[in-house]
């Protein structure tokens, strides 16, 4: 029988967060970031990254397992079973504003046509969401189907991490915008009274 795989010290937990982060980093900004060029990032040597990660496509797999741990972090610090939903959904929010880059291009990467099996990395991330939007509480249509409130959901996410990378409007005017698109639509308060009417009529 095999000894088990002795646990990373300190160190080593430390420098390999390093890197991972800074590959994070270094890949939101340009998707061909080479291995000197996170090595740098993460303030090492490319020898040390090399040690870590033997190939590029190692650390890809890193990066999305990485990924996955943070937003699943992020998500539990919003405590989207706290409080009224709404609060909930605007930490939530606010919380996965921060991975929009990362994911974006992580579901792009040629890997995980290769590999399918490392979106399971990020699926924790992804189903923590689904929590909160299955709260009882929500008020939403429940004629909707729940892909279609996910999808959705994720959409106004993605338009809001264009936005923030594209426009000077204010992250938190942009989580309000996402808030009140997903509970109220398009259409302001007196719109929607003209559109009421009209239906009445």
């Amino acid at each position: 029988m095999t000894d088990p795989k002795p646990a990373e010290s300190g160190s080593r937990v430390r420098t390999r967060t390093a890197i991972l982060d800074a590959a994070v980093e270094a890949l939101t900004a340009d998707r061909q970031a080479s291995m000197t060029e996170i090595a740098a990032a993460a303030h090492v040597g490319r020898t040390t990254v090399h040690r870590y990660f033997p190939e590029r496509a190692d650390l890809i797999r890193a990066v999305f397992h990485h990924v996955g741990e943070r937003g699943q972090e992020a998500i539990r610090r919003a405590e989207p079973h706290s409080g009224p939903v709404r609060d909930a959904v605007r930490r939530v929010v606010e919380e996965c504003m921060g991975f929009g880059p990362i994911l974006v291009y992580l579901y792009s990467e040629p890997l995980l046509t290769a590999e399918p099996e490392l979106e399971n990395a990020l699926r924790g991330m992804e189903e923590a969401v689904e929590e909160v939007l299955a709260r009882p509480d929500t008020g939403l249509n429940s004629e909707f189907p729940r892909i279609w409130i996910r999808q959705a959901f994720w959409a106004l996410l993605y338009a809001g991490w264009e936005t923030a990378q594209t426009s000077e409007i204010p992250r938190h005017q942009i989580v309000e915008m996402i808030l009140t698109t997903f509970t109220q639509g398009f259409y302001g308060p007196q719109d929607s009274e003209i559109q009421d009417h009209n239906s009445a009529s």
